[in-house]
This record gives structure tokens, sequence and C-alpha cells, in this order.
């Protein structure tokens, strides 16, 4: 009998064993520490990058009026409003804070211990990136106490600690990028296959751009001239040198499944009730409603025709901001707006998610620019114009529309309507051609002398140059300008007090409010003392808008 019961113990035992084992595996213990491979950890912070910037891209994109809406009567953010008790236009918080967050940590930790100084060195350099871009688009946010662990709630620091925060992690990962070149084999080309392909060259002058894009900030400080403009003019020099150095994400179109795709390609069927702004269009071909506002009314510009599709009558349009509808059909002339993916009337995906009609960063394997060289050409110009040198300022304003005119050649191609047709099949691929872009910069309506070279010039090539992905920079250009639509911005639609949102109080959006389900539910003393639950909170003026 005593034997029987030391057996069925020995069993028990060995059963109790066994299933701890399979419990320890299926539930694993949370304050244990576990990393995944920086190679696998850095793949996903990277494709965060696009979703973070494409999602909010729905709100902002009508901020700066990239973007018009044609189906939904007062759209929030096309009246600079917001989505109340949903995380809509929350994307990049959640990037920043649950996708990348504890991510990039870890791989900086695993990375030192690994030797793998390169993903530490692109863990800083993601790092200081998103610092930024979440600092532009939502100003006060939890900075310094952030990734402590065990806290419950998160106190709000001001827009500039973020910056100076990525600053620090910019030369961190300098310091470490220096380290990784010393890797006799390294791996991060395992890591980085959809970005810069292990091409640390890249990734340094990527850091470098950061900093020039931090040092801008300071643009209306009172020692922007004397110390930050002329730090914009270095790191801009040490940044992208070509649009071969341009940063691209690109994407994985033999994954099965779709959201390995393009955001803004038909497969994915987020933009089909979306149009061109009518903005961008009138800075590239003038009005006829607004003659003379930009660049004169003009349709010299050949990058209209590589970027978008004329209406039926042949004339390129775009749709003012708060129409909410196409424009008109009838009577004729129809003077409707193709979708990006080349559709008249229709405001859903072509099926299959077919691509064939779409152009520049609406098809389906589109890259998707994070920085470019003529980005920081632009950059340049603004800052060499702001201290007075305006020959200076013109030749990086040259090279800025140059380096958009090589982004689109290099990276993307335009298809041009077969004669007599404007079917979405019947389209040749082709480029901008050389002849038609030295024309163009050789236009003094559009490249005029250095004595009358204006912010106008550069602040509206810049928003052409980042149309359709540089949705935070443009609006961190605009707010920084006040909107300016004397000076600035012509023919930039200033909506009337009736048609903006009604929190706003007349006032146009400045920001993006926290993440609701975090904040709103989670973190609300701390959210209360920054005057996040004023109705008007999302037009507060942010830090760099201010003297």
């Amino acid at each position: 009998m005593k034997r029987i019961i030391i057996l069925v113990l020995m069993a028990f035992a060995i059963f109790s064993v066994s299933c701890k084992k399979y419990l320890d595996n299926a539930y694993k213990n949370p304050n244990l520490p576990t990393y995944s491979s920086p190679e696998t950890v850095l793949q996903s912070c990277i494709s965060g990058m696009h979703r973070g910037i494409a999602f909010d891209a729905r709100a902002i994109g009508f901020y700066t009026q990239n973007f018009a809406n044609i189906i939904t009567a007062a759209y929030a953010p096309e009246r600079h409003g917001y989505a109340p008790g949903a995380d809509t236009y929350g994307d990049i918080w959640r990037m920043h804070y649950w996708n990348m967050g504890f991510n990039i940590i870890d791989m900086i930790d695993s990375g030192k211990v690994a030797g793998k100084f390169d993903y530490v060195a692109a863990a800083f350099t993601l790092n200081a990136w998103s610092w930024v871009t979440l600092a532009d688009v939502h100003a006060e946010m939890p900075v310094k106490q952030a990734f402590e662990k065990g806290r419950l709630s998160f106190e709000y620091d001001n827009q500039p600690v973020a910056y100076e925060y990525a600053l620090r992690y910019c030369d961190s990962a300098l310091a470490y990028w220096a380290k990784a070149e010393k890797i006799a084999a390294p791996t991060l080309a395992l890591g980085d296959v959809y970005f810069f392909q292990g091409n640390q060259s890249r990734w340094i002058k990527f850091a470098y751009g950061i900093k020039a894009r931090i040092y801008h900030r300071y643009s209306k400080k009172s020692s922007y001239l004397a110390k930050e403009a002329d730090s914009v003019i270095k790191y801009t020099s040490l940044a992208m040198s070509s649009t071969a150095d341009d940063a691209m994400l690109q994407f994985n179109m033999a994954f099965p499944d779709v959201t390995a795709r393009n955001f803004f390609g038909p497969s994915r069927n987020n933009f089909g009730g979306f149009r061109i702004g009518a903005f961008p269009v009138n800075i590239m071909t003038g009005s006829v409603a607004t003659p003379g506002l930009v660049f004169g009314n003009t349709a010299n510009d050949p990058r209209v025709k590589y970027i978008m599709r004329p209406s039926p009558d042949g004339v390129y349009r775009g749709i003012p901001a708060a129409q909410y509808a196409d424009n008109a059909s009838t009577p004729l002339p129809d003077r409707r707006v193709n979708s990006f993916w080349g559709r008249i009337a229709e405001t859903s995906a072509p099926g299959l998610g077919v691509d064939t009609g779409a152009r520049t960063f609406f098809r389906n394997d589109s890259k998707f620019p994070i920085m470019t060289y003529s980005e920081m050409q632009f950059l340049k110009s603004e800052a060499y114009f702001l201290k007075g040198d305006l020959i200076n300022a013109r030749a990086a304003y040259i090279n800025g529309i140059d380096g958009h005119f090589e982004m689109l050649n290099t990276h993307f191609y335009g298809y041009l309507n077969v004669a007599g047709t404007n079917s979405p099949t019947a389209m040749v691929k082709t480029t901008i051609p050389a002849t038609e872009k030295a024309a163009y910069i050789a236009d003094p309506t559009f490249v005029p002398p250095a004595s009358t070279l204006t912010l106008k010039h550069i602040m509206c090539q810049k928003y052409l140059a980042l149309w359709g992905w540089g949705f935070v920079e443009n609006w961190v250009d605009m707010r920084r300008y006040s909107y300016d639509t004397i000076n600035i911005y012509p023919s930039y639609k200033r909506l009337d007090i009736i048609s903006l949102y009604p929190d706003n109080g007349g006032k146009l959006a400045e920001r993006i409010r926290p993440r609701y389900n975090s904040e709103y539910l989670w973190n609300i003393d701390a959210l209360k003392l920054v005057g996040g639950f004023d109705p008007d909170y999302h037009t507060k003026k942010v830090w760099f808008s201010q003297p």
C-alpha cells in the first residue's frame, strides 16, 4: 500500500512539474526580463514610423490642406477640430510610447550586451526622431517620467524638454555609429531591410538631419540668428548630400496581409473619399479664382501633371477646404477631381486593390519618405534667408527645388494620360524630363534673383516638396508663421469662424490632443494641469510658434 502511495505521489510530482513547465511557457511572468533579437525589434520600430505618420495624416494633412474630403459633411480635421472620446488621430502618440517605447530601450540594452553597436546607434537615432515627431504634434507630453517602470501616472513636460532629449539621443547615436564602424561583421542589414538596408553612412546623415530639424524649431526665439541658424546650416550640410541619401521606407509586397503595404495605396482603401486640396494645386498652377497669389496664374510647373490628373475638362483642380463635396459635373465642363487612384466620382478603391491608376505616393508599393535632401535644402535656405544671406539662401532654394524633381524621378513614377483619354488604364509611365526641370528653374517667376527672393518662395516650394508625406514638417512651418496667408501661404484658405470646429473659439489648430485611452482615462490629473480638458486645448499655441 505504501509503495502504491509513493508511486502515485511520484506520478503527481512529474505531472506537476510538466504542467508547471507548460504553464510557464504559455503564460510568461511579465516581471521576468525577456528580449527579442535587435534584428526583429528594429524591423517593428521602422514599420511603426509609417503607421504613426500615415494614420495621423488623416488629421494633419487636412490642417495643412494637403487633402480635402468629399463625402463627410463638416469633417472635423478639415474644420481644425478633433475626435472627442476616441483614439483617432493619436497614432503618433501610440507609435512613440507603445510601438517604439520599451522596444527601443530593450534594443539599446541587448545591443550593448551583444556588441551590436550598429543596432544601439539605430535605436538612439529612431528614439530621437520619434521624440521630435511627437513633440511637433502634441507639444506638452510626458518626457522625464515616460518610461519609469511601476508608475501609474506621468507628469507632463514642456515641448522643448523633448527636443533637448532628442538632441542628446542624436549625440548618443553618433557616438555609437562611430563604434559601429569598427564591427567586423555587421548584421544591421538583417533588421534594416526596408529603410537604409544597413547603410550606416545614410543612418548618420539621417541623425544629422534630425538635429537640423530640432534647431530650426528655435526660429522665433531671440537666440536663433546668433546661434541656432548656424546649427541648422551646419547640420543640413552634414545630412543628405543628394536624393540618393533620402530616407525612404519600403513595403513588403510579398507578405500576404495587405497591412504590410502602403497605407495610402488602394489595397488598404484608406483614402477613397479624399482628394488633393486646392491649395497645393494653386501653388503649381495658379487659380482662375485667385490669380497671381503664389507664383502667378501659370500652368508651367511640370510636377503637376506628374503628381495628379486633370479634371475631365483638362484643367488641374483641387477641392477647396470645407467644401465637403466634389466639384460640379454639370453643367459642363466637368470639373470633378480624380481620386488618388485615378477614379472620377468614386470613393472606394478599385476592385482587388489594383493600383494601375495610382501614382507617386499612392501606389500599393510606393515608398514613404521620412526625410529628404530637398527638405534639408529648404531648411538651409530659410536659415540663410533669416540671417540676411540671400545669395546662399537662393542657392539652397534652387537645390531644394532640384532635389524635389530628382526625388520624384528617382523614387517614384508619374503616369501621363494617353492623348485624348482620361482612363486610368490608358497611361504611360514617365519621369519629368530634364529639360522641363531646367526651364522651370531658369524661370524667374519661380526662381527670382537673390535680391527679390522672399519667404513666400521658400516656404511654398518647401510645401510642395513635402506634399503627400511631410505633413508634420509642413504643419510645423504653418504654425511657426501663424498660418500667414498674406506673406507666406497665399491661397491657403483660412476658414471663417462659422466653418471652424465649434470648440475652437475662432482659432486654428495648433496641436493634436493626447491619445484618449491613455490620457483622458488613465492620466487625468496630469492632463488637467496642462489644460488638456479645456474645449479649445487643441488651439493652444505651441512653444516653437511663440517668440
